[in-house]
């Protein structure tokens, strides 16, 4: 490839393909050695790449690396700190958060936490089989979730039973064939030593857009067990973690 080299003052530009500057060496379409101490041929080692700026044929930026991989590469050594964004929103402890465009802001957190309740769960009798309570909950975008269910149920006789048990699922009318939270177990509780069953538990799982509900099942031991009415007795909180 034919080069044209012009000498100037603290700069030396070779005009062809590429442009080198402080180097008669580039390594792409634009590179800069910082302290001009890349080889006349060949490739710069790792450490002569630490002052180089570079722009590829691909579009790639590479800064600290003549062979940047990505739109944007920084190398940076061992050395931490490669990257420094001041623009007013910045402070300790802060994250760097992107909107719907892409534009990223520091924030002191992930941003608005994403907290789903449930509707509320009717009167139920429960047995050895699932039973849907009736409450409720849609998942605005598919993700990880601290699933918190708050449920009492009132039982005879006093003590009677082993275990209260949930799962999340996504029917209302079937637990067979269908999405659920907790796949390979659902979530056990032991059972009351009085005339109450709890479930007041905090658990993670997957889960995808759509709407879910809560069903529950109880071991044997129980003439009647049923689930109560309310909001603090009969639903479920989800909440997106980030």
């Amino acid at each position: 490839m034919k080069k044209i080299y012009l000498l100037l003052p603290f700069i030396s530009l070779s005009l062809s393909a590429q442009i080198g500057v402080n180097t008669s060496n580039p390594q792409g379409i634009f590179n800069v050695d910082g302290q001009k101490n890349n080889p006349a041929t060949g490739i710069p080692t790792a450490a002569q790449q630490q002052d180089d700026f570079v722009v590829t044929q691909q579009g790639r930026v590479g800064i600290g690396t003549t062979v940047p991989t990505a739109k944007l590469e920084i190398n940076n050594g061992t050395t931490a700190g490669a990257i420094k964004i001041v623009d007013g929103t910045q402070a300790e402890g802060k994250f760097l958060v992107s909107d719907a465009n892409g534009v990223g802001t520091w924030r002191q957190t992930s941003g608005n936490t994403t907290v789903v309740t449930s509707t509320v769960g009717s009167v139920s009798t429960l047995g050895t089989n699932y039973t849907n309570l009736g409450s409720s909950a849609v998942v605005p975008q598919d993700g990880y979730y601290i699933i918190s269910p708050r449920l009492i149920t009132d039982k005879t006789p006093v003590g009677c039973g082993n275990f209260i048990a949930y799962n999340l699922f996504k029917s209302a009318t079937t637990t067979t064939g269908v999405p659920q939270a907790f796949s390979t177990q659902d979530v056990h509780m032991a059972a009351g030593p009085g005339q109450y069953d709890f479930i007041y538990t905090s658990n993670v799982a997957y889960l995808t857009t759509g709407t879910y509900y809560m069903w529950v099942r109880v071991g044997n031991g129980c003439t009647t067990n049923t689930a109560r009415t309310n909001i603090g007795q009969n639903s479920f909180t989800l909440t997106l973690l980030k």
